[in-house]
């Protein structure tokens, strides 16, 4: 509860970690109010109002009225939800936080829809008294005298002894941006003397109070809506309000708690110490009274971890507050309004009315949920979007896009000369596009994305990477040239393969870091989401190709499980013919299921991968991108032909065999693409290699447009 210096609010805060994969709206908010809610926050379009249940998830139609100002969602940072039938005011694997206040004064100034509207400095406040009602603020925002923000920051700008202090951002001022998993922004006030004064701001703006820096708006963040939270506490609750912070897993550009302080409130030193959280649920909820200096308010905080894979409204909100919502928050086309069932979620429609004031969605920072019945405001971080469950960090064995997204399955292709990569991903209309970084960055393209708890430790992600050249080891395996990572996650029936062409490449609990002399050749990637119920064909495809094991984690329960696993681990030699795995299994079907054919073949099968294998097994003809000798040549004769490809293009570029490392086999008829290990020659039919292919027309067409040059068949 608040300090109660005029009135007793009860206040909940709710962390919402990573891990639990939980949206805070739907699933948090919604749920533990039992009740109906409305959000204004960002949202996507697969993250829509729930009107089909008990408890309904409304989105606020962007622009709202508030205070008298027209709001729109895109020009409003600020997030927040009103818990209907409560009295209260508050991605999926984003962290996020929900801060819900219970007040109908509160509930019936944001349900008609210190708020600052975007393109002004002037702003308005609704603050703890007997008329809950927007009013302007004593100053504009941007300067630094009278109004209530440097009011209350006034021993946070500047020094006061007494006040001890915790401020964290994912933009801190005068910092470069620090933080991808977590959206979370604001500060705790602690007086470090005998006085039980305590404050937790909470606020939406990027580069804003500069600890000891003197006050000072960022005058980019003009044009944008924003919104603050603040509320007073004893300290018996710091304890609490840490928790939630904690889950949200906030950079911290601040702190001067003192060892007294963090000794006796254990939560705030796990906080600034930054102990991780690794058990389940992955998602607080903590619940308690603002000082009631005016009127004690409930209050009900959420932290969201980024392991929780949680929509913060559908999932969160809407089930853990059991009621209606109606969200504020920027969100996609997959993210509905939610009709059915007890609770609905809706999106408040932009442009919203504020306070007289037309708000865009699309200009606002602000996020909220109001929820139905409850009389609870939800101030919130997280966008209403399918993407904001996926964010780097999150507990996930899967393949991974650009953006942190989940995808069936990708092609990277980087050519020779240059560190810029191409990224073919599982969606409707397949395609080559540009990553989203360079390759040898460690963030934003796929590749680190995919292997993020690979090269660093997550303890629910195994693992097992194979290579003939492993990184931080002399070149290790004459026989097979066979490189790539297996990663698992068996309590959420997830799995992965990554199959690329790099040697010194991807070491394990190391920094990402691209191996600099493999920039002048190319090379590619292939990464496959599967269920764990195949890690059997997976694990016999690999343990064929005779690979060099450098990394392997996979426990006894998973071994015990996956026979073929086991023999890979434990080197089971191939005794018996025909020393060929072919094995034909699906993707997960994140976006669509995809059909593969994983070919291993052994030393001893003394089999062409190209002509016996592969042209042999999909009784079709081919074309091969691979290296090959002079006595290797296309093969024109016979019903199904094999035709070389001396030279490809992509995205203008033209690329020569001998500068790339990259491998593959276009079948035709098939729309089927093979990623190959193997060269085209005499000699390497007693090398073992790996052949994996995947069915799809779109894929087929991008490589065969690649195919520049095939050598003609004229007879």
């Amino acid at each position: 509860m608040t300090k109660a210096a005029h009135a007793i609010a009860n206040i909940q805060a709710f962390g919402k970690h990573s891990k639990p994969f939980a949206d805070m709206y739907a699933r948090v908010l919604r749920n533990k109010f039992a009740a109906s809610i409305r959000v204004w926050a960002p949202s996507d379009t697969r993250s829509k109002s729930i009107c089909d249940r008990q408890y309904q998830l409304r989105k606020i139609v962007s622009p709202m009225q508030l205070a008298g100002s027209q709001v729109s969602r895109q020009a409003d940072s600020a997030k927040w939800a009103l818990i209907d039938g409560k009295n209260t005011d508050t991605d999926k694997r984003t962290s996020g936080a929900a801060v819900c206040l219970e007040n109908a004064g509160v509930y019936n100034a944001f349900r008609r829809a210190a708020f600052n509207p975007p393109n002004a400095v002037s702003s308005s406040i609704i603050k703890s008294d007997a008329n809950f009602v927007w009013a302007p603020s004593a100053q504009n925002v941007n300067l630094d005298r009278e109004h209530s923000i440097v009011r209350t920051m006034a021993d946070f700008i500047a020094n006061n002894g007494d006040i001890k202090v915790l401020a964290y951002s994912d933009d801190p001022p005068n910092l470069p941006s620090r933080n991808e998993k977590s959206k979370a922004k604001g500060v705790l006030l602690v007086h470090s003397g005998a006085d039980d004064e305590a404050a937790w701001f909470v606020h939406t703006v990027p580069k804003f109070l500069a600890h000891l820096g003197g006050y000072s708006w960022p005058a980019a963040e003009t044009p944008k809506g924003h919104m603050f939270l603040c509320l007073s506490l004893s300290k018996a609750h710091l304890n609490s309000v840490a928790k939630a912070i904690r889950y949200q897993e906030p950079f911290i550009y601040a702190n001067n708690l003192s060892p007294a302080l963090l000794t006796q409130y254990n939560e705030l030193s796990n906080l600034a110490t930054g102990v991780e959280i690794r058990v389940t649920p992955f998602l607080e909820h903590a619940k308690f009274t603002t000082k009631a200096v005016q009127v004690a308010a409930n209050i009900e905080a959420f932290g969201k971890h980024t392991k929780s894979y949680s929509d913060m409204y559908a999932k969160v909100l809407k089930k853990k507050l059991a009621a209606s919502i109606r969200i504020w928050a920027p969100s996609d086309t997959r993210s509905k309004s939610i009709c059915k069932g007890q609770y609905h979620l809706r999106k408040v429609a932009s442009p919203m009315q504020f306070d007289g004031v037309q708000v865009r969605r699309e200009v606002d920072s602000a996020r909220w949920a109001v929820v139905d019945g409850k009389n609870i405001v939800c101030l919130t971080t997280n966008d209403y979007k399918a993407t904001e469950k996926q964010i780097p960090g999150a507990a996930v064995a899967t393949c991974k896009d650009d953006g942190g997204n989940n995808v069936d399955w990708y092609f990277v292709y980087k050519p020779p000369n240059v560190l810029s990569s191409k990224l073919l991903k599982s969606d409707g209309n397949p395609a080559w596009a540009a990553s989203g970084a360079n390759i040898d960055q460690n963030r934003g393209h796929s590749i680190i994305t995919t292997m993020e708890n690979f090269v660093q430790y997550h303890a629910q992600i195994n693992v097992l990477a194979y290579s003939d050249d492993p990184p931080n080891l002399p070149p290790r395996n004459e026989k097979s040239k066979t490189k790539g990572v297996l990663l698992v996650r068996s309590a959420a029936n997830e799995a992965a393969w990554f199959v690329h062409t790099v040697p010194n490449f991807l070491a394990y609990l190391n920094a990402y870091s691209w191996p600099a002399a493999e920039t002048a050749k190319g090379h590619m990637f292939l990464c496959i989401s599967f269920s764990s119920a195949i890690l059997n064909s997976v694990g016999k495809a690999i343990r064929y190709q005779e690979p060099y094991i450098y990394v392997n984690n996979l426990p006894a329960e998973i071994l015990n499980q996956h026979m073929e696993l086991s023999n890979l681990i434990n080197g089971i030699d191939v005794r018996v013919t025909p020393f060929l795995a072919h094995e034909t299994f699906v993707t997960k079907g994140e976006q669509a299921v995809a059909n593969i054919q994983a070919f291993g073949k052994h030393s001893k099968s003394f089999a062409d991968m190209y002509a016996r294998i592969l042209r042999n097994k999909f009784a079709a003809s081919i074309m091969v991108w691979s290296p090959a000798d002079a006595r290797s040549k296309s093969i024109c004769r016979g019903q199904h032909k094999l035709q070389k490809i001396t030279s490809i293009q992509f995205d203008g570029v033209q690329v020569s065999r001998g500068a790339d490392s990259a491998k593959w086999a276009l079948i035709d008829g098939k729309s089927t693409v093979c990623f190959t290990t193997n060269d085209y020659t005499a000699t390497d039919k007693r090398t073992p290699g790996a052949a994996v292919c995947l069915k799809n027309a779109g894929v087929y067409n991008a490589f065969r447009t690649a195919a520049f040059n095939v050598e003609a068949c004229n007879n």
